[in-house]
């Protein structure tokens, strides 16, 4: 073969995967593309019908929550964000932190989302056989100028229906204290309390909570222990069991949930130092209304301290007293309304009333002879005499609130403002069942006591909060009927500062500066000061609004 022939042959072998080669490539490329095509074809398919089923759920899942947000909502004292989605979605703006778009329900401890899912949230394996437990411990340091006494005074004031209070005697007469007393304390060292708080879904259609509060001297009570309804139609809940009365605003907090060490003075004097706290059932509604409202009325046993107390069977008997009804004997109501005030802001406002069919109270008082012989000056018992006199009837009470709240957008609470206030009227239809002076009994007594506490909190730095209380008992304090007496007023301001550590721990240091009536025209002046601190152990649901 001729060298040329030759050479072009070979360069023709040489050449020829080479030119064949970018064709090979090509081919093997688009076959490639292809199949990425199809691949990329069948994921978007698969993606697109995966996000059609996860679009449908979460249609369902909204109505579900729109619903169970319209039931849920009616817990008393929910905040502006809870009534319907469009309602909850235009109010939940001005709620900061501390005025969470999930307000609730608790008794006091909060418990009760108003945002949907019932009283403890969406029921689910985490909660459904395992309750939320917590602990939350509260305890002081106390000093007042009257050695310890200060701290019972202030709710012991004097008013118009002052006598022995309602001892809680047992059926032989036999006398017994409420528990532990929120409302006093020793100079020194004090530890209030540890409550113990247990909430869970029971199922479906049942939420449940229990708190336990064991004092300094390991003595346990039975704060609270109820059930609370899921699922009933037309925005209607019932709850039963043992619980703080909604009426009011600050009556269905526990202690650890105040802005100040102490109760008010209203609270304190015309409630006793538990509230109302009781054994019934309650009922509310929150109906579809462009402002929220919700109604609530309560059938409750009626065992109180001071408003609607009964006395012993010993001294029934004695004072010619009617034996204790059964229950239940107290009925309240109350309508709670927050309307929309614009970003940042919220207003809650309650109208409450309580009725307490049978009210039992017994007066003494000195009756001193005189012979007018000096020699018994010097043994002046011996001339005295004490006359008790026994009234029974009926009562009432009603109250006022006000509480609004700024969310000013910084950090840990940085430019928040809370102001809070109410006002308590009681009445007490009495007439008289036994006396030492016969031509009195059967006569009428009308006791009118009244008073107002307000306070304002302002977070003035990161988790430091400053607070100012103004309280008065006595605004009317007299005795209609009879000799018609009319007495004086005690007050009080107060003024303390709190450090929130985290959301787990508080330290606060609180001063307070009493005028506290303590008889007819005998008053006590006195200074008193707190160191308090609070800790929760484990999850604590979020408070009322």
């Amino acid at each position: 073969m001729p060298k040329t022939a030759m050479r072009q042959t070979v360069a023709a072998t040489l050449l020829t995967p080479a030119l064949l080669a970018p064709t090979a490539v090509h081919a093997a490329s688009d076959a490639e593309i292809a199949e990425l095509r199809a691949m990329l074809a069948n994921m978007q398919a698969q993606y697109e019908t995966r996000i059609g089923e996860l679009e449908q759920r979460l249609a369902v899942a909204e109505q579900k929550a729109a619903r169970a947000e319209r039931v849920a909502g009616q817990a008393a004292g929910a905040g502006p964000s809870a009534r319907s989605s469009t309602t909850a979605r235009s109010a939940a703006a001005p709620v900061s932190r501390s005025m969470t778009a999930a307000v609730v329900h608790s008794s006091d401890t909060g418990t009760a989302a108003q945002t949907g899912g019932g009283v403890f949230g969406a029921m689910g394996a985490g909660n459904a056989f395992n309750p939320q437990i917590s602990a939350i411990l509260d305890g002081n340091y106390y000093h007042d100028d009257l050695d310890g006494a200060g701290s019972a005074l202030v709710s012991e004031a004097f008013q118009a229906s002052s006598g022995q209070a309602h001892d809680h005697a047992d059926a032989d007469g036999d006398a017994h204290d409420h528990g532990h007393a929120h409302g006093t304390a020793d100079n020194g060292f004090n530890f209030r309390e540890a409550e113990l708080s247990f909430s869970a879904t029971v199922d479906p259609y049942f939420d449940a909570a229990l708190y336990l509060a064991i004092d300094g001297d390991g003595n346990v009570e039975l704060e609270e222990g109820y059930f609370q309804t899921r699922a009933l139609p037309h925005g209607l809940r019932v709850k039963g069991g043992k619980f703080l009365s909604d009426f009011g605003y600050a009556n269905r907090q526990h202690p650890h949930e105040w802005d100040f060490v102490d109760q008010n003075l209203p609270y304190l004097n015309l409630l006793g130092v538990h509230g109302l706290q009781d054994t019934g059932l309650q009922l509310t509604w929150l109906p579809e209304l462009p402002v929220y409202t919700l109604f609530g009325v309560e059938a409750l046993q009626g065992d109180q301290e001071v408003f609607g107390a009964t006395l012993s069977e010993t001294e029934q008997s004695a004072l010619n007293l009617d034996s204790t009804e059964d229950g239940p004997r107290l009925m309240t109501a109350f309508v709670k309304v927050a309307p929309e005030i614009g970003e940042h802001h919220a207003l809650r406002l309650g109208a409450s009333y309580a009725y307490n069919r049978q009210q039992q109270l017994v007066l003494e008082h000195v009756h001193a002879h005189d012979d007018g012989d000096d020699a018994h000056d010097e043994v002046p018992a011996l001339e005295d005499e004490i006359h008790s006199t026994g009234l029974e009837g009926d009562a009432i009470l009603w109250g006022l609130d006000l509480v609004y709240k700024y969310d000013g957008a910084g950090a840990h609470g940085k430019g928040d403002f809370k102001l809070q206030t109410e006002y308590l009227r009681s009445s007490k239809d009495l007439r008289i069942r036994a006396s030492a002076h016969p031509e009195q009994i059967g006569g009428s007594r009308r006791f009118v006591t009244d008073g107002l506490y307000a306070q304002a909190l302002y977070g003035f730095a990161p988790r430091w909060t400053a607070g100012l209380r103004y309280d008065v008992l006595g605004l009317t304090n007299e005795v209609r009927g009879g000799s018609g007496d009319d007495f004086g007023s005690s007050e009080r301001w107060t003024a303390d500062v709190t450090w929130s550590l985290s959301e787990f721990s508080k330290l606060r240091a609180q001063y307070a500066h009493n005028d506290i009536l303590v008889a007819e025209n005998e008053r006590e002046r006195f200074d008193a000061f707190y160191l308090q601190f609070l800790m929760s152990l484990g999850s604590h649901g979020a408070h009322a609004f």
